[in-house]
Order: structure tokens, then C-alpha cells, then sequence
């Protein structure tokens, strides 16, 4: 990699991306009216009304005024960042979700950096778990486009960023675009199996320009299998919005006495979000191909609702007749998992409770997994299902949520049927390598093949033909 970015410029261009009214209309960085500005000219701007910045306003999603002014007089310090221009600003169309992102020009060393914002819009939260069932998805060949228009070819050095989402679009677009130097991903997802089969070749070729950025508690960085080198930090941000001040763009800035700004490296991943990631990643290559669309709709609709801290949208997705049978799965799933990884529940329960979500329905699904059949024969009776409860000592707060939410009692039910017939499970978590989990079978690459699998065919063919021989000889001789 040879971008002439620290990384803590990087996390601070990524903040500059949420900044909306900071002081009036004109502190808006994503904003046509910025174009030819330097990232100083912005900063400057906006500093000179920075009275009107009210310091327990949120501009942005977890990030308060106060922490704004700290990123912009940090910037404000910085030579190097003050003299990059914003050579373009640039919008989606609101069909096309309405994604934001800028084009800057670092003269100091000849390098274009194109950023792109996080998750703008709903319909951007949807696109990223259609990476489940599409390859690619709209919006990442929407970034693509855009960045292909753009005219690169007089620059020593091209460098691609992003958050969230946009660190998503960032190594999607290092993956299919060549010329791309460095790839800094800041929180982005990664890519659905389907994904890194079709896209083995190109993965492994780029690879190695991308860095992940990632918040130790971050919980968007483990959707699906992640490409590059990882490296996480220690988070600041665990107290106004509690665990989901993880995914904040200035979770990982730390400020000293002077206004000086650091990361800092944390030993490793927080282990309920890997927990999690092996889970979901299990989850998924467990589930049908045919079925993958209605389970990313579900997993969509849910984070939408987890974000906005929405419980009863939550609940409502549970008895939504369009996706009760994909929650039901995921329950189902998440109950039999447990067998093998019984820490799998409690990671689960630690997150709801620290994203501020009632965890009763938790455990009423976790008490079906030692009593489906008898709630099997009880259907779907309430009064049944709640005296059931309390003959088996179930807490007195899941009784009485179930006895809140009576529109729960066919999901139950329904889980109950799906643990029943839950028989196939795929137990293998881990991220999928393209180099040594994939095989490409003839000229075109249409068939795939995991490596881990042949290997384990081969043995079996080697004892099977190891057993052939003894039998062979023991009745041969005879």
C-alpha cells in the first residue's frame, strides 16, 4: 500500500462524510457548494460559526457537536489534510438509494481519494443484505459506475475509502477495478459465498491492497466473508447510545489534552461479535439458495428496526406473514446451534441488553428447545402456553411479556415446527478464502467447489479404498 494517508487521517475523511449542519446549511461537507474547497476552506467555514454548534445535539448519527468540534479543530491541526480538495461531490439518485460520496485530490502528492458515506437511506440497509441472494448488488454497481466516470489517469496514486457501506462500495470496487492502489475499509461489510466464488480470481489479486479498519465491537464488519488484512481498535463510545455507539464513525478516535487525535489497536475481535459472525455466516449457508431473498428481506427489515431501537417493529417482523418463516429459521437455527455452541444464546442475550432491547423473548424461544414437542401439542393456546410457563418455573418477566404480546404465540408454534425439522445444519463459521476454499472447475468459471470438501472426499476415498483393499485380500487369500 502506498497512500501517503496516516490512518487516522483516513478515520477523520470518513467523519468529514457525516457532517450535516454543523452551524447552518453551509457546514454540510457532502454538498456541491463545497467543490474546488479545500478540506481547510470547509473546516474553517465552519469554525467560524462554531457558537451556533449546540454540543448535545446529534449532527449525525451518535456523534454530538462536541465531538465535532474535537474532529474539526483536529483537523484544523493538520497540514497535510487541510490542503486536499474536494474535487467533486457526488449523490445517488433517491431511487438509487441516495448514497453520497466525494472525489478529493491530494496535490501534496499527486493521489485521488474517493470516498464513500455509510448507509444513507433505508433502502441502503436493504442492498446491503441483498449481497445474500445478488451478485453484485445495485448500489455497489451504482459506486462502480461512478467511480469509472471519474478521471484517474493523470494520478501517481488512487486510494478508495469508506464506512460502513461505503467500505463495502471500497472493496467492491479495489476487487473489480485494477488501477485502485489502496483500499482503506473502515466498518464495511464483506461478501456473500456466492460472491467470493464467482469473484475468486479478482479477490486474490487485490487482496492484498485493502485494510480493514475495525471497531473491536463493531457488529456491521461481520456481515458475511470478509477480503483484506483486518486489524481492530479499541472503541470509545459505550455510554448515550450504548452498544450501538460501536458502529459510529468516531468510535475509535481517541483525544488527548491538546487535541491531538490517535487510534489505538485492540488485541482482537470482542468475542460475542465473533461469536456472532460465525453464526450468522453458518445461518446462512445452512439456508436454501431459493430461500436466501426472503432471509436477507427478514435480516434487512430487522436491522432497520434494531437501529431506530424499534422492539415492537421487531416483534412485527416475527408475525409478518411475509417474514415469520425466515425469523422462525433464524430462531430455530440459532436454538440447535446452541447444542454445539452453548455460549452462542448468551452472546446473543449480551447484545440485545446492551443495544437496549427487551431479551424476555429470548428466553422464551430458548424454552422451547427443552419442551417443542409439548408446545407441539398445545398449538397455539395462549392460557396453555402460559400455564405451561409457569409450571416450569419460567421468570416471572418472560410470562409476562408473552401475556403483552399474544401475536407472538403462532411464531412460537412455528419455531417449535422448524426446530423439529431442522435436520441439515452447516457448522462451518468461518470467513470463506478464495484462495484456499475455492476450486474452479473447467475454462468458465460456473462451477465451484470447496477445497476443504475435496480434501475431506479425498480421504474418504483413501479409507474407503484402503478398506476395499484389506477385505480384498483377507477374502482373496482364502
Amino acid at each position: 500500500m502506498n497512500s501517503n494517508l496516516t490512518l487516522e487521517e483516513v478515520v477523520l475523511i470518513n467523519n468529514l462524510l457525516y457532517c450535516e449542519n454543523l452551524g447552518g446549511p453551509k457546514g454540510t461537507f457532502l454538498h456541491p457548494s463545497q467543490e474546488l474547497r479545500t478540506i481547510g476552506d470547509y473546516v474553517k467555514g465552519v469554525l467560524r460559526n462554531v457558537d451556533l454548534i449546540e454540543d448535545e445535539t446529534e449532527y449525525s448519527t451518535g456523534v454530538t457537536g462536541a465531538e465535532y468540534k474535537e474532529i474539526l479543530r483536529a483537523i484544523k491541526a493538520n497540514d497535510h489534510l487541510k490542503e486536499i480538495i474536494i474535487q467533486q461531490v457526488h449523490y445517488e439518485s433517491e431511487g438509487a438509494g441516495g448514497g453520497r460520496s466525494a472525489f478529493l485530490v491530494d496535490p501534496a502528492y499527486n493521489e485521488a481519494i474517493i470516498a464513500f458515506k455509510g448507509t444513507q437511506s433505508d433502502a441502503e440497509w436493504i442492498d446491503n443484505v441483498s449481497g445474500l441472494y445478488k451478485v453484485p448488488t445495485e448500489f455497489q454497481e451504482n459506486a462502480l459506475n461512478w467511480f469509472k466516470s471519474l478521471e484517474l489517469d493523470g494520478f501517481d496514486i488512487i486510494t478508495v475509502t469508506g464506512h460502513s457501506k461505503g467500505g463495502n462500495k471500497s472493496k467492491f470496487i479495489t476487487i473489480m477495478d485494477d488501477r485502485v492502489n489502496n483500499c482503506f475499509s473502515f466498518d464495511g461489510q464483506g461478501f456473500s459465498d456466492e460472491f467470493i466464488r464467482q469473484y475468486s480470481a479478482e479477490i486474490v489479486k487485490n487482496r492484498d491492497k485493502i485494510l480493514n479498519i475495525i471497531a473491536e465491537s463493531d457488529f456491521v464488519n461481520i456481515l458475511l466473508n470478509d477480503v483484506g488484512k483486518k486489524q481492530f481498535y479499541l472503541g470509545t463510545n459505550f455510554g448515550r447510545l450504548g452498544f450501538a455507539e460501536n458502529h459510529c464513525a468516531n468510535a475509535i478516535l481517541f483525544f488527548d489534552d491538546n487535541g491531538d487525535v490517535s487510534l489505538w489497536k485492540a488485541k482482537g475481535q470482542d468475542k460475542k461479535m465473533s461469536d456472532l459472525d460465525k453464526m450468522l455466516n453458518s445461518f446462512i449457508r445452512t439456508s436454501r439458495m431459493n430461500t436466501k431473498e426472503n432471509v436477507a428481506k427478514m435480516l434487512g427489515n430487522v436491522i432497520v428496526s434494531a437501529k431506530s431501537k424499534d422492539t415492537d417493529g421487531i416483534f412485527g417482523i416475527f408475525s409478518d406473514d411475509k417474514y415469520k418463516e425466515s425469523a422462525a429459521k433464524l430462531v430455530a437455527f440459532i436454538l440447535k446451534y446452541k447444542y454445539e455452541k452453548p455460549e452462542m444464546v448468551d452472546s446473543v442475550k449480551a447484545i440485545l441488553s446492551q443495544n437496549g432491547f427487551n431479551v424476555s423473548m429470548v428466553g422464551v424461544v430458548d424454552f422451547i428447545t427443552n419442551h417443542e414437542f409439548l408446545i407441539k401439542l398445545i398449538g397455539k393456546n395462549p392460557k396453555s402456553m402460559i400455564r405451561l410457563l409457569q409450571i416450569n418455573h419460567a421468570p416471572d418477566n418472560v410470562i409476562a411479556f408473552l401475556s403483552k404480546h399474544p401475536e407472538l404465540f403462532d411464531f412460537i408454534v412455528l419455531v417449535s415446527r422448524k426446530m423439529h425439522m431442522l435436520t441439515r445444519m452447516n457448522m462451518d463459521g468461518d470467513d470463506l478464502d478464495p484462495e484456499n476454499d475455492v476450486i474452479t472447475i473447467g475454462k468458465k468459471r460456473t462451477y465451484y467447489i470447496s477445497k476443504r470438501r475435496v480434501t475431506a472426499y479425498l480421504g474418504y476415498l483413501a479409507v474407503s479404498a484402503g478398506v476395499a483393499f484389506v477385505v480384498f485380500e483377507f477374502f482373496g487369500s482364502r
